[in-house]
C-alpha cells in the first residue's frame, strides 16, 4: 500500500510539475562573457539564475545577457567583470513578429550597439578588440540552440566596426569559442 502511495505521489508531482511550467519557473542560464582578468579579457561563462521565462530558450536569453553585469568573485568581492558591460555595449535580439521565436527560419538577427571607442579601448588595447570578443559570445550563446544555424550580426557604432557586419554560422561555435583570450 505504501508502495501505491508513494507512486501515485509522485505522479502527481510530476503532473503538477508539467502543468505549472508556464515560464515562471527558476531556471539557471549559462552566458558567455568577455571578463575583464587584469591584463587580458577571458571568454568565460557566467551562471545567472531567474525567471527568464521558458527552460527552452536559453540561447535567446544568453545572446540578449551577453552585455548584462555579473558579480564574478575575485579574492576580495564580488565584482562586475563584464568588460563589454563596463564599456556600454548592449545586445538586442530582432523578433520575427510572424513567430514565437525570435528566428528567421534559421537565422537569429542580433544588433550589438557599441558605444564610442574611447569608451571600449582599455590598457593600450585596439577598439575592435572587445568588438570582436563580444561578437564570439554572441555566436558561442546562440549556438546553444540547434535551430539556430546562422546569426545576422549587426554592429551599431562607428564605421570602424562595419567588418563585424556578417551571416555568421553558429556550426563552429557549438563546441565553445574559437579564441578564448584577447589580446593574443
Amino acid at each position: 500500500m505504501r508502495v501505491l502511495v508513494a507512486v501515485f505521489t509522485v505522479g502527481f508531482l510530476l503532473v503538477l510539475g508539467i502543468e505549472s511550467g508556464s515560464g515562471s519557473e527558476l531556471v539557471a542560464v549559462e552566458v558567455l562573457q568577455p571578463i575583464d582578468i587584469e591584463n587580458v579579457v577571458v571568454l568565460s561563462a557566467v551562471t545567472y539564475v531567474g525567471y527568464f521565462g521558458s527552460p527552452y530558450n536559453n540561447a535567446f536569453t544568453s545572446v540578449r545577457m551577453t552585455c548584462d553585469s555579473n558579480d564574478v568573485l575575485p579574492p576580495y568581492a564580488p565584482s562586475n567583470r563584464n568588460r563589454a558591460f563596463k564599456a556600454g555595449f548592449g545586445v538586442r535580439v530582432v523578433a520575427d513578429d510572424d513567430s514565437e521565436r525570435p528566428l528567421f527560419g534559421d537565422t537569429m538577427r542580433v544588433v550589438l550597439t557599441v558605444p564610442g571607442h574611447a569608451a571600449a579601448a582599455k590598457k593600450g588595447w585596439p577598439d575592435t578588440m572587445l568588438v570582436a570578443a563580444t561578437t564570439q559570445c554572441i555566436l558561442v550563446n546562440a549556438a546553444q540552440d540547434t535551430a539556430v544555424r546562422f546569426v545576422d550580426l549587426r554592429v551599431e557604432g562607428r564605421t570602424g566596426y562595419a567588418r563585424f557586419n556578417h551571416v555568421y554560422s553558429t556550426s563552429r561555435y557549438r563546441h565553445g569559442p574559437v579564441k578564448r583570450v584577447y589580446p593574443e
